[in-house]
């Protein structure tokens, strides 16, 4: 009997919007994929003054992972936010601290909304 096989593959799109960048990922950040995830980020970070890293689609996120975030948030002076977080990742992210320093919305919409907030202030 074949079992489906659990893919540990990582989807990243960015999509530029007014102040700022959407990074969407979709799939497991976990020791193979944390890297990836990590340059994304810091490439998107680099092109624009905020981010938006919506992990919707992300149902799994490992230690490694979570490293990767954390030294996003300790190096992007509170330029991102974090949204669409299953209650797993959330878990896995408020327990190791990954959360301090960024700023989390309720999904896209609500993301988008602080950038344009904190765009036009």
């Amino acid at each position: 009997m074949n079992r489906p096989s659990r893919t540990w593959e990582l989807e990243i799109s960015t999509e530029p919007v007014a102040g700022g960048i959407v990074l969407a990922a979709k799939g497991r950040i976990g020791s193979v994929s944390a890297s990836q995830f990590e340059d994304a980020v810091g490439a998107a970070l680099a092109a624009a003054p905020r981010i938006i890293i919506d992990m919707a689609g992300v149902d799994y996120i490992s230690g490694a992972g979570i490293r990767a975030l954390q030294q996003t948030a300790a190096t992007s002076g509170g330029r991102t936010v974090l949204c669409g977080l299953h209650d797993a990742v959330r878990i896995a992210l408020a327990l190791s601290r990954a959360l301090d320093g960024v700023v989390i919305a309720k999904d896209r919409q609500e993301a988008l909304e602080s950038l344009i907030t904190d765009h036009s202030s």
